[in-house]
């Protein structure tokens, strides 16, 4: 699973399908296996980016609270890591939320 640098954080994430890329946001404490259903019948029309928020999974756990600011910043820094300039974004939970914030922050 490749790792991409975000602040103070490392943030796993993984690339699986082909097609148009569609960044995937998981939820509050929930890291990127929530996605298990989802990602194979995505995975046939779209490039899947799932990746674990900071704090969950197999990403690091740098002291929090953490910020929504921070977690678009973690989004952008996989899309950055993995040479993507635009994508799909479909969040869950908190991860529709930082969705919205990532759409603030992108170019």
């Amino acid at each position: 699973m490749p790792i991409a640098r975000s602040g103070d954080a490392d943030i796993a994430y993984e690339i699986t399908g082909s097609g148009d890329l569609l960044l995937m946001i998981m939820g509050f404490l929930a890291d990127s296996r929530m996605w298990v259903l989802q990602t194979p019948a995505f995975a046939e029309h779209f490039s899947c980016i799932t990746f674990d928020n900071r704090g969950v999974g197999m990403s690091s756990r740098p002291p929090g609270p953490y910020t929504m600011e921070q977690m678009a910043s973690d989004a952008l820094a996989v899309m950055d890591d993995a040479g993507i300039e635009r994508a799909h974004v479909l969040g869950i939970s908190m991860g529709g939320a930082i969705a919205q914030h990532v759409a603030l922050k992108a170019p």
